[in-house]
């Protein structure tokens, strides 16, 4: 058998694992063609392509030998440049850069995904903070971010939600596949839709009954039908853990629970205030004359710490599934179905990930946690 001669590609955008296994693909046709096998055995042991087996298996020598093949006239070093100074920017779509260079959109296209591994990805939304919000979010997070996974179990997480029927439309994945605009229908769309407010409760082991609010939440609506009736009357008296997801017991005390709640103006009252004193074990305070007195106040925009959003996401998904509802009592009907349907793993994994989440806050000197960002797996 004679001796093989490998070479480096010549190829720049290719780590040195890669190189290495190319090199091994190729050296491995040649050896079994040497062998006697055929081309179609190649084939099947190799799962390589009928080109690809053609292309080696009598070589010696493994590299692609330097100015073979076509020269390249639009992706050529400088243009190369230009497109990876578009890196992190917006506005940079294929057409103007492709003006711009005065190449042609598909090798613009090719160069930024395959040349530079640069795709297109949508900018995700997120609430401004101003700086004194970046300031009280790391002030929180380096206060709190020594609390414990069983510390954070025994917080009561609640938010509200408005629902509409025309929610959750993403306009780059609903196409439709034809020759021509005028053989794709519309969409249609209620210009005022239906839309229904609605209130949870989370923790680590289940969830609060969902309250359906008509109309606008006031303070002396939010104390009667949640703090009292819900809080006080049902979570604080219940004992069974093995019932339904949403009846059953939520702490292993119920005397101990740290109630939370975000900034709404319905929140934010004296008289609410009172009521959370003197009825609950302990709560989050949101009148701003608790910051830095009491020992459970959380700033705003603490959004993207809070895994309750996370849990509207998940629900939103199963509420919004096609067929999509096309009626207010539908929409209802499926965020029930939705509730009642969620696993207490899900929940546990979302409150599991707070100290993560905590530490991330810290970390990022109280600026927002990216979108990509995903807690490490224990």
């Amino acid at each position: 058998m004679s001796t093989f001669r490998i070479f480096k590609l010549q190829k720049k955008d290719k780590t040195e694992v890669e190189f290495a296994a190319e090199i091994a693909r190729r050296v491995r046709v040649a050896t079994l063609y040497q062998c006697g096998t055929t081309q179609a055995e190649i084939m099947r042991i190799t799962g390589e392509s009928r080109g690809f087996v053609r292309q080696w298996k009598d070589q010696t020598e493994f590299h692609r030998k330097p100015g073979s093949g076509r020269k390249k006239t639009a992706l050529t070093s400088d243009n190369l440049k230009k497109l990876g100074a578009c890196r992190g920017k917006s506005n940079q779509s294929v057409r103007k850069v492709a003006a711009r260079l005065g190449i042609s959109k598909s090798s613009v296209s090719f160069g930024f995904l395959h040349e530079l591994g640069l795709p297109a990805l949508r900018r995700p939304k997120a609430s401004r903070l101003k700086r004194c919000h970046i300031i009280w979010r790391f002030q929180c997070a380096k206060r709190m971010r020594h609390l414990t996974v069983e510390e954070w179990e025994k917080f009561l997480i609640s938010d509200e939600k408005i629902w509409t029927v025309n929610g959750l439309i993403n306009p780059q994945n609903d196409r439709t596949r034809a020759r021509s605009s005028s053989e794709v229908s519309p969409r249609e769309l209620e210009k005022f839709c239906g839309q229904r407010m609605c209130w949870l409760g989370m923790s680590a082991r289940g969830l609060t009954p969902l309250v359906w609010i008509k109309g606008n939440l006031n303070g002396e609506i939010y104390q009667d039908k949640i703090l009292r009736k819900i809080v006080l009357e049902d979570v604080m008296q219940r004992g069974d853990e093995n019932g339904p997801i949403n009846r059953r017991k939520l702490f292993e005390d119920n005397d101990s629970f740290i109630f939370e709640q975000d900034f709404a103006s319905c929140h934010s009252t004296n008289v609410n205030e009172d009521f959370m004193e003197q009825n609950f074990p302990a709560h989050t305070p949101t009148l701003h004359r608790f910051r830095e007195k009491h020992p459970w106040y959380f700033p705003p925009k603490m959004d993207d710490f809070w895994v309750i959003e996370r849990l509207w996401a998940i629900l939103a998904a199963k509420v919004y599934r096609n067929p999509r509802p096309t009626h207010v009592d539908a929409l209802m009907r499926r965020v029930r179905d939705a509730v009642r349907e969620t696993k207490p793993e899900t929940l546990t994994k979302l409150v599991h990930e707070m100290p993560a989440r905590m530490n991330k806050i810290f970390e990022m000197k109280g600026r927002k946690i990216p979108a990509s960002w995903k807690a490490r797996k224990c």
